[in-house]
């Protein structure tokens, strides 16, 4: 059996939030730059950063079984 997909979100600011398709994942980042791993299921996901109620990032990402995908957090920009 194959691994469950991941997105490992990297470059997240102090104090954001990752969320993954509107569900909040883990809690707010401690330290700028915290990697992040977050088990999804296969298919197309809408990740989202938050500072507050801020969108400071989002990206729709494609991951398939078994994969693992890097999402870079670039401030103040969208990929989508």
């Amino acid at each position: 059996m194959r691994d469950p997909p991941q997105l490992i979100v990297t470059g997240a600011a102090a104090d954001s939030i990752v969320f993954v398709d509107d569900i909040q994942k883990g809690q707010p980042a401690a330290a700028n730059d915290k990697t992040q791993i977050v088990i999804v299921t296969e298919g197309t996901h809408k990740v989202e950063v938050r500072i507050g109620d801020r969108v400071v990032y989002r990206e729709d990402v494609f991951v398939a079984s078994g994969q693992r995908r890097v999402v870079t957090v670039l401030s103040g920009s969208n990929r989508e």
